[in-house]
């Protein structure tokens, strides 16, 4: 609660804002779609509800103040003016003179977003401008947010590349040094130790500052790190191992640094499909690593090549984004005029941003669910990628170059099914399927029917010693593990598009603290399985297969139990905690 001391100021000041809205809110009423409340479906859809008024003439107990606007005579939703969305979410000059008057004697209530808080916690903010006028929907619009997303896709190629060069030289590398398993072990989770510590900081500097600068800084410090590293492993150990630090540090804050520019500047019907195409750049950023690595290796200057020509390539993509996409707001969502006008008052009124609402996160199920799903897809994807060209040369007796071909097929099996994958996200929500039923089934592909073929090349792996492998024994492991990659592909109508369904507004920050998780999951997968690989004799399918099909397991059943796609007004729920504290 607050002193009954600061009223009297924070009143003055509300006032002041109130007013200023509400002249604001009423010559917009004629301009936009406006409610006294909305509720939003799975799919999107938003419909008027009716609010209860509040009492104007009765001041509130200071424990009461912020509590106001949140409740009624029926525990229904009334309006507060705040600060995300300004005219897209008000009504009537009648309900702002209500709230209006309100706001005097709530001021913390001023302070939330203007968004519909139910009895049951809300289904969350829910924009009301057309998407006309939200985006420049013109075809030189199109092209250019197209364009931008194209850049964003090869950024994450450039990703991938400076994961899988890693994990293709580092056979070379180790028989060069002398690394035991261990060893190798702790070279390929270096970058994750780098890649944990980003997540949070770069959601928090991407919602502060723009993901477009933040993810330019990310791709030169990684290309940086990545350029270094031969250097570094011929001086010594731990300098490989701060140099790989480094690649991660970078490589951390693209996922919430992307996932800003998308959440912001992507109009929601075209969410899919832009998530899907922006990621999608990591899958085939794996299958061109895995492609042009083993040549690099061979005809053009051994090892150290992989990593030269790779980190000069993040130079040239950062020198292309620097001068056509950081600095160009043409891509972003159009504030209106009666948004402008909106911050100014709040801004004039003294009245500062909300915080970030930590808790209310980590009391939301479905986010836990983004949790879950974020950390069994990064131990799954990362360990694979790690120790896939290991396992084949190793388990099936094939060389580097076999290997390393041979690793390609299931990702140009998870190439393949992304070309499906958003439009039949898309074609099922538009046939009547609910958002979160779309959600919950991209998962269950995903994890399901990926812990199946895992099985299966468990099962493989396990009864053929590698003396009696055949042709017919390495067909049949890479097929199942293409058909494992393949249904991963669906995690980009799932997961990953999960954050902007819950919050436009937090989903870069929400991203990176799932990120957090998921990386401490890569460094768990990349490492545990070489130290159970020596544990176990060798043993692939107990160190490498079946840890990933038990987590791919549990994670479909929590996905499925907790997951729910309504946007969620973390704000709210924030203050409403704070309140009944």
């Amino acid at each position: 609660g607050q002193s009954r001391t600061s009223l009297p100021r924070q009143a003055h000041r509300a006032t002041a804002f109130a007013m200023a809205s509400v002249g604001v809110m009423s010559a917009a009423a004629s301009k936009v779609a406006v409610f006294t409340g909305v509720r939003s479906s799975a799919r999107g859809a938003a419909r008027g509800v009716r609010t209860a008024a509040v009492p104007g003439g009765a001041a509130f107990p200071a424990k009461s103040q912020g509590r106001a606007l949140a409740t009624g005579p029926k525990r229904k939703a009334v309006l507060a003016i705040g600060s995300q969305k300004g005219a897209g979410f008000l009504s009537s000059s009648e309900s702002l003179a209500v709230s209006a008057r309100a706001s005097v004697f709530a001021p913390e209530a001023v302070r939330g977003a203007s968004v519909v808080v139910s009895a049951g916690g809300g289904a969350g903010p829910v924009d009301l401008v057309a998407e006309e006028v939200r985006f420049d929907m013109s075809k030189e619009g199109e092209k250019k947010r197209w364009s931008m997303i194209f850049a964003l896709f090869c950024a994450f190629v450039l990703c991938n590349l400076d994961k899988v060069n890693m994990s293709v030289a580092i056979v070379p590398m180790a028989a060069s040094f002398g690394w035991t398993s261990v060893e190798k072990g702790l070279v390929q989770s270096a970058f994750f130790w780098g890649y944990a510590f980003t997540q949070v900081p770069g959601g928090y500097l991407a919602s502060k500052y723009g993901g477009k600068i933040v993810l330019f800084a990310g791709v030169m410090l990684w290309s940086f790190g990545t350029l270094i590293a031969p250097a570094c492993a011929n001086f010594s150990f731990t300098a490989l191992l701060v140099s790989r630090f480094l690649v991660g540090l970078g490589e951390g804050v693209a996922p919430s640094a992307a996932t800003g520019i998308l959440a912001k500047g992507i109009p929601g019907s075209q969410r899919s499909k832009a998530v899907t195409a922006t990621f999608g750049g990591l899958d085939v950023g794996s299958l061109s690593g895995l492609i042009i690595a083993p040549p690099i290796i061979l005809f053009l200057g051994g090892w150290p090549a992989v990593f030269y020509l790779f980190g000069i390539l993040g130079f040239i993509w950062g020198t292309w984004w620097f001068l056509c996409y950081m600095n160009d707001k043409s891509t972003d969502a159009i504030p209106t005029p009666e948004e402008l006008a909106v911050e100014e008052a709040r801004k004039a009124a003294g009245i500062k941003a909300d915080p970030i609402p930590w808790g209310a996160f980590f009391t939301n199920k479905s986010f836990w669910a983004l949790m879950a799903a974020h950390f069994t897809w990064n131990y799954f994807s990362y360990g694979l990628l790690a120790w896939l060209p290991s396992f084949l040369s190793s388990a099936l007796n094939v060389t580097l170059t076999k290997s390393s071909f041979l690793s390609i097929l299931p990702y140009l099996a998870t190439v393949a099914m992304t070309l499906i994958v958003a439009p039949t996200a898309d074609k099922l929500e538009k046939g009547g399927m609910a958002r979160t039923n779309v959600r919950k089934l991209s998962q269950s592909l995903c994890f399901a029917g990926g812990a199946v073929a895992l099985t299966g090349v468990a099962y493989v792996v396990n009864s053929t010693p590698p003396e009696a492998v055949t042709q017919g024994t390495v067909a049949l492991v890479i097929t199942l593990l293409s058909i494992c990659f393949g249904l991963g592909a669906w995690v980009r109508t799932g997961l990953f598009c999960g954050h902007a369904d819950l919050s436009v507004k937090y989903a870069s920050i929400m991203l990176g603290v799932t990120n957090t998780l998921a990386a401490i999951a890569s460094t768990l997968s990349t490492f545990f399985t070489g130290y159970f690989f020596s544990a176990t004799g060798g043993n692939w399918a107990l160190s490498l297969f079946i840890p990933i099909a038990v987590f791919q397991v549990i994670s479909t059943v929590i996905f499925a139990v907790l997951w729910d796609s309504n946007p969620v007004d973390f704000d709210a729920i924030q203050k409403a905690k704070i309140v009944a504290a």
